[in-house]
């Protein structure tokens, strides 16, 4: 049976691209919206909103540039890098009707050297998070536990690490 998932658009484009690119071998039906006009399976965020509100029964998924519970609000890149953290990362969470940062589902690191630019930790977050955020939402969608060996998978299914036409 094929599965509904809805993003809502943002200008983050290229984790749009990602979570799109992911599922192209799934039986996922992907719509990019701007609100909810029908029920999906699973609705997610792309744009690390930090306060985002849904009328809707499905599950939401948002994408965080931190390791939750550290550095909530609206710059938490710059804030873990200005505070002088070595470690960050991006966290997985379910958005709740009572609380924005609901259920962590899944974190990754993501180390800054003491040379390290706040444009390098910004961009090591992005890439971190093209690659997390589609694996999370397809252990959703599945109603699977998420396993970081999981990141290591094409999306195909192979072993190769992304899907490059290798079926």
């Amino acid at each position: 049976m094929t599965k509904k998932l809805a993003i809502i658009d943002s200008d983050n484009k290229e984790i749009i691209a990602a979570i799109e690119k992911y599922f192209e071998c799934k039986d996922v039906e992907i719509q990019v919206v701007n609100q909810l006009d029908e029920k999906f399976d699973l609705v997610v965020l792309t744009g690390f909103e930090s306060e985002f509100k849904i009328n809707t029964n499905c599950s939401i998924l948002n994408l965080y540039p931190s390791i939750l519970p550290a550095f909530k609000g609206g710059e938490p890149v710059k804030d873990a890098f200005l505070a002088g953290v070595k470690v960050s990362g991006v966290t997985v969470h379910v958005v709740e009707t009572d609380k924005f940062y609901g259920k962590i589902l899944a974190q990754y690191p993501v180390l800054i050297g003491n040379t390290t630019h706040i444009d390098e930790f910004a961009q090591e977050l992005f890439a971190v998070s093209k690659k997390l955020y589609p694996v999370v939402i397809e252990a959703v969608l599945n109603d699977k536990v998420f396993d970081f060996t999981d990141l290591f998978k094409s999306s195909c299914g192979g072993n190769c690490g992304g899907c490059g036409g290798c079926h």
